[in-house]
């Protein structure tokens, strides 16, 4: 493990041979794994698809364990953390690109222009056999454009890339995504959750960031409430208590090294903030994460 903050990995520092400016890159998942394996625990600033064609082993999403099966598909999301482990004969192949990647084509339609329906996606999907050949089908396409690149071989990619994503996206069978219409009230979702992204360990209040909105903290309370059934302060602690939760499982950091990453001003305040989400504590929750799931 780690006896730090985890770093931030990109597709530039993987150092592969080639790769779309560090925006696009295909590997197989023996390459995958060869680079996590041998650096423990990272946040990725891109986004990746994993596809599961053979072999066992176990994955580790943030705090979340899953089986690699066969026809297994994973999304991992910006900033999240994952490592295998007890890897036998696995084979696949992952695709890993950014944000600017997956944005190059503006469409109109806002389903596919951005990855704003992205947000909170499920980690996997099981696909049935002929789902699965589907969506490898355009996986194969991409690693054709990206080994062979030629003219508009970024914009090819760009567009198999949302098709596949809108793929994995109709499996969750979600309204929530696949509905997912422009209006202002899901300008303001979206510009909050961004924003609690870049501020949450400074800034913890839902005045805070209503502020940086310009609309009263009654109005961004009410909003998150209907969009997403907790209130705005409940979404900006869950976003703490996710950075808590990663650094006290993929680092030797102490839990009063852990309050000072996240902008608590002692270790007490911490475990007050902690134990009201999780109800239990930090050195609790390390523990108990560590004697369940051992080969991590």
């Amino acid at each position: 493990m780690a006896t730090s903050l985890i770093n931030a990995i990109t597709i530039n520092s993987l150092k592969r041979p080639f790769s779309f400016d560090g925006e696009f890159v295909v590997l197989t998942v023996s390459d995958l794994i060869s680079v996590f394996s041998a650096q423990n625990s990272f946040k990725t600033k891109f986004y990746t698809l994993l596809i599961v064609e053979s072999g066992s082993g176990n994955l580790m999403i943030d705090n979340e364990v899953y089986e690699l099966q066969k026809g297994s598909v994973f999304f991992v999301n910006y900033n999240q953390v994952f490592r295998f482990s007890e890897v036998e004969n696995f084979k696949g192949e992952a695709v890993l690109f950014t944000r600017s990647f997956y944005n190059l084509i503006y469409t109109g339609n806002r389903k596919i222009k951005n990855d704003t329906a992205f947000l909170n996606l499920p980690s996997l999907m099981g696909f049935s056999k002929n789902d699965l050949a589907n969506f490898k089908t355009g996986i194969s396409d991409m690693k054709k454009e990206f080994l062979s690149p030629s003219l508009l071989s970024k914009e090819i990619i760009c567009l198999l890339l949302k098709a596949s994503m809108l793929k994995y996206i109709r499996k969750t069978a979600n309204v929530e995504y696949i509905d997912f219409k422009t209006n202002r009230k899901s300008l303001y979702l979206e510009d909050f959750r961004n924003l609690v992204e870049l501020h949450f360990k400074e800034l913890k209040r839902t005045s805070d960031y209503s502020q940086k909105l310009t609309i009263s903290a009654n109005y961004l309370n009410a909003l998150i409430k209907e969009k997403l059934d907790i209130s705005a302060e409940n979404y900006i602690q869950n976003r703490v208590i996710l950075e808590a939760e990663r650094l006290l499982l993929n680092t030797h950091l102490s839990v009063t090294e852990i309050s000072f990453e996240l902008g608590f001003s002692d270790k007490s305040h911490f475990g007050k903030y902690f134990k009201k989400i999780n109800q239990e504590s930090p050195n609790y929750f390390r523990k108990k994460f560590r004697n369940t799931n051992n080969t991590f």
